[in-house]
Order: C-alpha cells, then structure tokens, then sequence
C-alpha cells in the first residue's frame, strides 16, 4: 500500500491562524464562526472588488511567517504512525510554490512548510521519510507525481484533483471534507482521519 497525502487542508488545519490574521487585520468581525473556507468566501466578498487580493495576502501570511500557528489535523499523526507500522510506504505531495505570489516574499513556504512538518513529527523515520516529500508548481505536476510514485491511495481535501482528467484511475481517492460525500462521485469522503484509518488499516 502506497499512500499519498496533501499537506495543506488535509494534514495541516489553517482555520486559526486564517482566523486570528483576518480579524487583526479588520476582514471578518470577532464573532465570525467557520472554516478556513469560510473566511475565503467572506473575504472574497469584500465590496470594492479588493476582495481576491485581499485572500492573497491573507494567504502569504498564513503560509509563510505564521505557519507555526497552524495545527495539525485532528488524528493525522496517530494515522501516519499506524499505517507506517502496518507496513503501509507513506509520501507528502503538495501544490506549492515556492514564493507567494503576493504578500511577503522573502519567505519560502516550502521551507515553512517543512519546518512546520518536522516541528509537529510529521518528518522522520517513523512517520514519513524526509526523502517522501514533494512540493509541485501546478496541479499537473503535482498528479504526475502521484502517477511516478505509484501511489494506490491518495487523501487530498480538494475535489478538483481528483476530477482532473489527468488523476490516474487506479489510485484510490479519499476525499478529507467535512462536507457530505457528493452524490455520484468517484471518490469516497471522509470527516477525519480516525475515519480514513478506519477504512484502510486492519489490525
């Protein structure tokens, strides 16, 4: 068994620093509940049309300098160590540039994110092997990654990976959402990682 993860979303949950940069910078009021999705939708909404530009920067930040805020997702690591010790070869693939397109450039959000990943024992012999993370440019690059690796599973929280075209049929997709499971889909979904343990990992 071969599984790959995505790292941002999936392994690693934003909503509070997405949360606690947003409100100090005035962009949702202090009574705001929701998601990281939540507080995207709302900011895109900003009048003035600022409000794509606005989620950029939010982005940079959240990211880059304050990545160290952000926590792990509930039962990740706990999933990591029980597939590794069922003999299960575990990748990280991400979508992420190296720079941020806007916000703070001199931060390379490759380097946080794996600061962050070894910070939280994510990276190491008895989790994922350092040497099993890959950071891609785009989404294609990212599934041809996936397709070269071998991967026989693969766990992403975003649906338009796994409708690309591209996504190879004979990886098993496992949707990370804590929305409901879309009608028809090619995809089984799943709230947490207790779930997708579950599913994969017989003892």
């Amino acid at each position: 068994m071969r599984i790959g993860l995505d790292l941002d979303n999936t392994l690693i949950n934003y909503d509070r620093p997405f949360y606690l940069i947003a409100l100090a910078r005035g962009l949702i009021p202090r009574d705001f509940a929701g998601t990281k999705r939540d507080i995207r939708d709302h900011v895109r909404l900003l009048p003035g049309g600022e409000g794509d530009i606005q989620w950029q920067h939010l982005q940079a930040e959240v990211y880059g300098p304050a990545i160290s805020s952000a926590t792990a997702a509930e039962g990740a690591l706990d999933f990591i160590r029980r597939a590794r010790t069922f003999g299960a070869e575990l990748t990280i693939v991400s979508h992420k540039t190296a720079l941020a397109n806007m916000g703070t450039h001199n931060v390379n959000l490759r380097d946080a994110a794996r600061a962050w990943l070894l910070d939280n024992g994510m990276l190491g012999p008895g989790t994922v092997p350092e040497g099993n993370l890959y950071f891609e440019d785009t989404r294609a690059e990212k599934i041809a990654r996936i397709v070269a690796l071998g991967c026989t599973h693969f766990i992403d929280d975003l649906e338009e990976v796994f409708d690309d075209p591209a996504f190879p049929n004979n990886v098993e997709r496992l949707h990370f959402t804590s929305a409901a499971g879309v009608p028809g889909s090619r995809y089984r979904s799943y709230a947490s990682f207790c779930e997708i343990a579950d599913a994969l990992i017989t003892e």
